[in-house]
């Protein structure tokens, strides 16, 4: 059973959501700027890019997170506001990341703005609402790096606000980790999500970047186009898990309609999982 139990070293992070842009100490945005401008390179082999659209209550944390990786090569870590109307540009400026403004709403728009400006071979990318362990940059970018992929993804984990960890969560993941294992045989552009995926920047360009035509799922069709071209991995290292507030579930209720609305989704596709997918 796969542990989806978030480390400790998170809650470091977690300590910066909802706090006000006006009420972060000045010295916290000084040492976060610090270590981010330190990572930042001229001529970056890696891109990572993240997209955010009123963020200003998780964007602190992430950019915390991504403040402290660990990596063997030249990055650049970029920001693309799309159209935000609260404090997510203020945030961007302070902790130094390369902010990029783009008016088109959407994800794809979003996205493939951030693919324009990336100068790196390599695009890491993320959302501005997620907690990085310092080791995801380079675990995804490791098997791009040895050819044994154009694209790369990683799991996803949840946080509670109160930092608890209950049996419904435990079980409720372990039921999405196995539907990601069944979609990772045939069909594994079905579980890459912009908010942990990474790919070679030229074969994105030839295919035609992000689809503008979707709604949501922009960076699986991406990856379903690239995958044509060659493999895409799964890195199951937990210093590649990503962590997640659980904002977007609880939308939904509570856990079990999470997990039923999931369930009733999937089987109606369940049988095309284990065939190839020819068309997007």
């Amino acid at each position: 059973m796969l542990r989806f139990l978030p480390p400790t070293y998170i809650r470091q992070f977690q300590q910066y959501n909802y706090i006000p842009f006006g009420e972060v100490p000045a010295s916290d945005f000084a040492f976060i700027q610090e270590k981010i401008k330190a990572l930042q390179s001229p001529d970056p082999l890696v891109s990572v890019v993240l997209i955010a659209w009123n963020e200003q209550d998780f964007i602190l944390a992430t950019l915390a997170s991504l403040a402290h990786s660990q990596v063997n090569f030249p990055m650049e870590l970029i920001v693309v506001n799309n159209n935000s109307t609260d404090h997510t540009q203020d945030f961007i400026e302070r902790c130094g990341a390369i902010s990029v403004f783009e008016k088109r709403q959407g994800y794809a728009h979003a996205r493939q703005a951030g693919l324009d400006a990336a100068k790196g071979k390599f695009i890491v990318s993320g959302d501005a609402d997620t907690i990085y362990m310092p080791q995801w940059i380079e675990q995804l970018v490791a098997p791009l790096q040895k050819k044994e992929a154009l694209c790369t993804y990683s799991l996803h984990a949840f946080y509670t606000d109160e930092q608890k960890y209950p049996p419904s969560l435990l079980l409720y993941q372990q039921a999405k980790y196995i539907g990601v294992l069944i979609k990772n045989a045939k069909r594994p552009h079905l579980n890459c999500g912009g908010a942990s995926m990474a790919y070679v920047k030229q074969e994105a360009t030839e295919v035609g970047g992000y689809n503008f035509e979707v709604d949501r799922g922009e960076d699986g069709t991406l990856a379903f186009e690239i995958g044509k071209r060659g493999s895409i991995k799964l890195v199951r290292s937990r210093k590649a898990m990503i962590y997640t507030n659980m904002r977007r579930t609880k939308m939904d209720g509570n856990l079990m309609a999470a997990f039923w609305k999931r369930f009733v989704y999937n089987m109606k596709f369940f049988t095309h999982y284990f065939s190839k997918q020819k068309t997007h």
